[in-house]
């Protein structure tokens, strides 16, 4: 009998997909607040997305419609810029997640340390948000080499039951009475912008990440344009709506932390109301890790196939699990999580921005090889260059602000994108033969 085949992700649940693997709701956003203060806050929530999630959303868009293949923008660099560029896509997106993927259970442990103390009365150290995020990495692998897998329809359920506690904190702030006076703005030094503007830059990205696998999608052409305009929709509006309310009832950037919309929502709604925004925190982490293993495991995958990575990385079990990839990553975000969620998001924002100028290069030369897929962005020539050009603006921003403020992970960032030439000319398919003759 022939195995059933599973049905293809359509358009709510991409859009679900895609709001765990962007955004997750608004926790994580507090380190913004807390940096830079709530109109800069603001100001950036409203404008990032213009020039950093819409170029990187359109982008996505034409080449998941183009070429819905596994992969995604390792194969669009591939075929518009050649196998050495395609390897370094690969290679620095597969690094990139080295350090992306160790946040979410990062930012769910300082999450639980920070509300820990409103339902217990007791503190949580920062040894137990550690040993947490480790537990919480192989509860995840466990999980998903069960054979389970984060559905559509999950998905779904999840974003709304993450977004419904935001609908109530907003509606409740509005009517509510400010908690602390107005403040004026803390100082814009290199360390508050970097990492102020490298949280709000996570927030906003990953729009790229779901091609990874266009090929569950049904009618990708058509499926992966309006499910990625609606979900830019959507996560601004939430953004900028629940950092709106919570800073009507606390503008003093100070308190804000990781965690402090909960804290903000047990004085509004009320400690039972408050201990359903943390259980909604911790899902939308579990969910986010586990979305995002769904295009983090085809990255060494699809490296292992064109014979770059040993084989083994690429098989499948019975279950259609990867459990090679599946083990070896999840022993490499053990090791990242032990940092703090500030020195991640600067490293990992670095990372991901290199990929994204090689997925902007590989768009313009597939336009110029007459790649099409049933969307195209609407512009072309010098609009269309300009429009890849405001995210690496931005990014670029981003670089010299960070490396004043984080010189160590910044230049661990930088160290992972040289290894790429390195990694190229030690594992090409052809060396063993090269070197022998």
């Amino acid at each position: 009998m022939e195995k059933k085949r599973r049905a293809p992700i359509g358009w709510w649940g991409l859009v679900a997909i895609i709001f765990f693997t962007v955004s997750g709701g608004p926790y994580g956003l507090e380190p913004l607040v807390g940096s830079l203060g709530g109109g800069r806050s603001l100001v950036l929530l409203l404008a990032v997305p213009v020039l950093w999630s819409l170029p990187v959303a359109l982008m996505a868009a034409e080449l998941s419609a183009a070429m819905p293949l596994l992969g995604g923008y390792y194969q669009w660099v591939r075929q518009g810029l050649g196998e050495f560029w395609g390897f370094q896509e690969g290679w620095w997106s597969w690094l990139f997640t080295w350090v992306d993927m160790p946040l979410y259970p990062v930012l769910c442990g300082e999450i639980l340390r920070e509300s820990w103390p409103l339902f217990t009365g007791h503190a949580l150290s920062g040894a137990h948000a550690v040993l947490f995020a480790i537990v919480f990495i192989w509860a995840a692998a466990l999980l998903h080499w069960s054979g389970t897998r984060v559905t559509s329809i999950w998905s779904v359920a999840a974003a709304v039951a993450v977004l419904a506690p935001f609908v109530g904190f907003m509606a409740a702030a509005g009517r509510a009475h400010a908690l602390a006076a107005t403040v004026a703005l803390p100082s814009a030094a290199p360390a508050s912008w970097a990492v102020g503007l490298s949280t709000v830059m996570w927030n906003y990205a990953g729009w790229d990440n779901v091609s990874t696998f266009a090929p569950e999608v049904g009618r990708p052409q058509r499926t992966y344009p309006r499910a990625l305009l609606a979900a830019l929709g959507l996560i601004t509006f939430f953004y900028v709506g629940s950092v709106g309310a919570g800073l009507h009832l606390d503008p003093a950037g100070a308190h804000w932390q990781n965690g402090y919309f909960v804290v903000l929502g047990a004085r509004v709604l009320g400690p039972a109301v408050a201990l359903v925004m943390a259980a909604t925190a911790l899902i939308s982490a579990w969910t986010q890790y586990t979305a995002q293993l769904l295009y983090v495991l085809p990255l060494p995958a699809s490296l292992a196939l064109d014979g770059y990575l040993p084989r083994g990385l690429a098989r499948l079990n019975a279950r259609g699990v990867r459990v090679g990839a599946l083990i070896v990553c999840s022993a490499i975000f053990s090791v990242f999580a032990v940092a703090s969620f500030s020195r991640l998001v600067v490293a990992d924002v670095l990372l991901y921005s290199a990929g994204l100028g090689l997925e902007f290069a590989a768009l313009m030369a597939l336009r110029r090889s007459g790649a099409s897929g049933g969307f195209r962005v609407p512009l072309r020539g010098k609009a269309l260059a300009a429009l890849c050009a405001a995210p690496l603006a931005l990014a670029g921003v981003n670089l010299a602000v960070a490396a004043a403020q984080d010189r160590l992970f910044s230049l661990i960032a930088l160290a992972m994108l040289a290894s790429g030439p390195a990694a190229w000319r030690l594992l090409r398919p052809g060396r063993a033969a090269e070197t022998s003759a």
